[in-house]
């Protein structure tokens, strides 16, 4: 399951970021190679004199932005790649962005180098191939054009969905959590607070503090023979109401001072928790929630017995 990204390099400052952040020797970096280049250390000198020497360094019509590369990004779900037990390895990664490159760009020159990348978020590590993808056609002459950008997108996603079935990985699903090693990672808003200083204020960092909080409680309890009934008792102390969604999944509502009305959001986006028990990353899906109090349970009886 592998999801693919694409960002337009239209400034000359924006190209000498790429090169550097291209460059092969960054302890980032596992592996590279190029396409169509035939020095592979001057593959952003040949890049800029192939667009020089067919007028693409500058914008096809006046009043335009020249897009010079496109910087495309081809993010490994981090469950399947090796650094976390998965099947793909660094090898294997390359691999694939090389069937990629050759699928969708031929005759373009290409540069690829592939990262190890670190979220600083949950502590994971995952592999992603960044791509740099020169904007001149080495057989027509051209310029690249992949038509509007959503019909294009959209063909990235397709050729993605067919090396992901020939390499044997799972289809990214939208609006699930698809990664388990992975946790949520902040969306927009939450992003925008912590520049602010208030992340803090985070509402679903704040539910996912609380919820994980009573489960490791109601976990503790000795004897309760309904402990998601327990639970959701103590969560409606907190603001916070169980129900089931649509799909039938575990959803928490609670009012949101950001929007001035209730929330609704599914246990599968919500995010992960670490126990502070067992050590284990918990989701808040019911299943998640239900194991994280069965293993706390468990441990809390074992302290128990050695005392």
């Amino acid at each position: 399951m592998t999801a693919i990204k694409q960002k337009s390099v239209t400034s000359r400052r924006h190209l000498a970021r790429l090169r550097e952040y291209l460059d092969w020797d960054r302890d980032k970096a596992l592996a590279h190679d190029t396409q169509n280049v035939i020095d592979e250390r001057r593959w952003f000198e040949e890049m800029d004199e192939t667009r020089e020497a067919l007028g693409h360094n500058r914008p096809g019509r006046a009043g335009a932005k020249c897009t010079y590369m496109q910087h495309q990004i081809i993010a490994f779900n981090p469950d399947e790649c090796s650094c976390n037990g998965g099947g793909m390895t660094p090898e294997r990664c390359m691999n694939y962005a090389r069937d990629y490159v050759r699928a969708r760009y031929p005759d373009q020159e290409a540069v690829i180098v592939l990262h190890l990348e670190h979220c600083g978020a949950d502590g994971t590590e995952r592999f992603a191939a960044h791509v740099g993808i020169n904007r001149s056609d080495l057989v027509t002459g051209r310029r690249l054009d992949e038509g509007p950008a959503r019909k294009a997108a959209a063909a990235r996603v397709k050729t993605v969905r067919e090396l992901d079935a020939r390499y044997g990985l799972r289809q990214l699903e939208r609006g699930r959590a698809n990664s388990m090693v992975h946790a949520r990672q902040a969306g927009p808003a939450e992003r925008d607070m912590a520049r602010r200083g208030e992340a803090e204020r985070s509402e679903n960092a704040r539910v996912r503090a609380v919820v994980a909080r009573r489960v490791e409680e109601v976990g503790r309890l000795p004897e309760c023979p309904d402990r998601i009934g327990e639970l959701s008792r103590r969560l409606t102390r907190d603001g916070i109401t169980l129900a089931r969604a649509s799909n039938g999944s575990l959803q928490y509502r609670f009012r949101s001072e950001s929007l001035g009305r209730e929330r609704k959001v599914n246990g599968g986006r919500l995010g992960f928790a670490r126990s502070r028990t067992t050590g284990r990353v918990v989701r808040f899906t019911l299943r998640g929630i239900t194991e994280a109090m069965r293993l706390v349970w468990e441990i809390s009886r074992e302290q128990e017995r050695e005392r």
